[in-house]
Parts: C-alpha cells; sequence; structure tokens
C-alpha cells in the first residue's frame, strides 16, 4: 500500500513538472515574438526617418542658421548703440530746459549791449564823415548853464527846477546832489539892472555826478533826462567846463545836447577840483 501510495504521488509530481516546463516555454515563445515584432516596427521607422532625413539639404540649413544669428547680433548692437545715443540726446535736452530760463534772461541785455555798439558806431561814423572846420562863436543872448565835466561824470552847478523871479539868484540855486550846498558861496553877489558882479565858489559833491559813458547811456540816464527837463533850448546855453580827464567825455556830453537842440560853449579847466570857482560880468554869453 505503502509503495503504490509513493508511485503515484511521484506520477503526479512529473505531471506537474511536465506542466510547468511547458506553460513557461510557452510564455517565453510569447515575449520573442513581441520582441521580434517591436525590433522590427523600430528598425521599419529608423529606415523611414533615415530615407526622409537623406532629402533635406542639412549643410545649407546650417550655414542659414549661422547667417541669421549674425545678422541679429549685429542688430542687437545697432539698437544697444542707438539706446546709448538716445540717453545722451535726453541729457542734453534736460540739460538746456534747465537753462533755458537763463538763456531767456540774457537775450534782452544783449539785445541791449547790440543797440548801444550799433549807436556807438554810428556816432564814430559820423565823427568820421564830419568836415574838419572852426566852430562858428557868436553872442547869444542865452542864461548860461554851467556843468563841469569831471571824472567822466557830469555835474550841474544849479537846479532850476524851480526859478525864482530874479534871474541873478540863479546863479547860486545849487543842486544837492551834485554840490555840497553848505560849502558853496558867493564871496561877491552884486546885481542890478546897471551891474553885475557875481564870483562863486562851489564844492563838487565827488562820485555824485551822473556818469556820462556812451551817448546811449546818458541818453537814457534817469538823472540826465530830469535835467533836460528843467532846461529851455530857447532860453538856456550850456556852459561846459572840462577837466583835462575827460575830454572823451565832453564830446559824448555835447553830442547829446547838441541833439536835444541846445546851444553850447566850452572851456577847459584849470582848477584843482573838486572845489570849482568862476565870476560873472556883465555882457552876453557866446555859445556854439
Amino acid at each position: 500500500m505503502f509503495g503504490t501510495i509513493m508511485f503515484v504521488a511521484l506520477i503526479a509530481a512529473l505531471l506537474a513538472l511536465t506542466r510547468s516546463g511547458v506553460v513557461v516555454s510557452d510564455a517565453v515563445s510569447a515575449m520573442e515574438r513581441e520582441q521580434a515584432s517591436a525590433v522590427s516596427q523600430m528598425e521599419g521607422r529608423a529606415t523611414e526617418l533615415e530615407r526622409t532625413l537623406s532629402t533635406l539639404p542639412a549643410g545649407e540649413g546650417r550655414e542659414l542658421d549661422q547667417a541669421a544669428a549674425d545678422r541679429v547680433e549685429r542688430a542687437l548692437g545697432e539698437v544697444a548703440r542707438r539706446e546709448v545715443l538716445i540717453e545722451r540726446y535726453q541729457d542734453t535736452v534736460k540739460t538746456a530746459r534747465e537753462n533755458m530760463d537763463d538763456v531767456a534772461s540774457q537775450v534782452e541785455p544783449m539785445r541791449t549791449e547790440l543797440m548801444r555798439v550799433r549807436d556807438a558806431l554810428e556816432a564814430a561814423r559820423r565823427s568820421k564823415d564830419r568836415q574838419v572846420r572852426t566852430p562858428l562863436e557868436r553872442e547869444v543872448s542865452l542864461f548860461e548853464f554851467t556843468v563841469v565835466v569831471w571824472n567822466d561824470q557830469l555835474f550841474a552847478i544849479c537846479d532850476l527846477t524851480t526859478r525864482p523871479r530874479d534871474a541873478c539868484e540863479w546863479l547860486r540855486c545849487w543842486n544837492q546832489k551834485h554840490v555840497v550846498p553848505a560849502r558853496c558861496t558867493t564871496p561877491v553877489f552884486e546885481c542890478s539892472r546897471v551891474n553885475i558882479h557875481i564870483a562863486r565858489s562851489i564844492m563838487l559833491r565827488e562820485g555824485a555826478g551822473i556818469k556820462i559813458g556812451d551817448i546811449e547811456a546818458l541818453r537814457n540816464n534817469p538823472d540826465f533826462i530830469a535835467l533836460l527837463k528843467t532846461l529851455d533850448p530857447a532860453t538856456d546855453l550850456i556852459g561846459m567846463v572840462v577837466a583835462p580827464d575827460s575830454f572823451d567825455a565832453f564830446a559824448v556830453v555835447k553830442d547829446v545836447f547838441l541833439s536835444a537842440g541846445f546851444n553850447y560853449s566850452v572851456e577847459p579847466c584849470e582848477q584843482q577840483l573838486p572845489v570849482y570857482k568862476d565870476a560873472w560880468i556883465p555882457g552876453n554869453p557866446r555859445g556854439l
């Protein structure tokens, strides 16, 4: 009995082993067939890709890509350069805008200076073209209003804004802006219808005269304009006393007074200014 049982078990084991080997063999065969099919498909795809790739101009495409890359690189460089230029232009425009107010404020003084230079050139041209002749001096029935030209300034001895009824008093209506009234005297003052003898001693107020400069500057000087308003070409003669240091300034003063319609007389001053002295006697002044 025991032997029979062992024989049956052995037969069962052999049958099981034989069946397992067949199953494994079938599984391996199936895997090998699948692998062979996949490899075959991949080889066919590879062949197709190689055939397609062989039709493409691979070398020309690389050259084209390199040329395009070069153009892009140059374009980027040009863009960078122009950005730098734009920044510089923006800085320049900003600076110009900031200085615009200063430039505008300088235009008017430059225009004024240009007009002054033109007037000076015109005056020089007139002096150059003027024929040299001896001025015609003659007696005039006018009141002689004395001005001293000293240190390139004009000093008016008297202020005739308000003229007293007595014309002799006009000679000591001291101009407080240009002289020191407390130190101006008339040691001799005889004035009547039959005799006139007046001596004056005047202390000029140093540095307080009307600055002469050029013709245009003197003509537009507010103090000089105010002085002209107190005088009348029909009744007044400008008596100019000129210090040796101001002969050039005298030419400017003369031209301005002449252009305003005044007659004038002139004499050099040899006195030690700022003290100026003169005397008045009967007679008519001589003017040019």
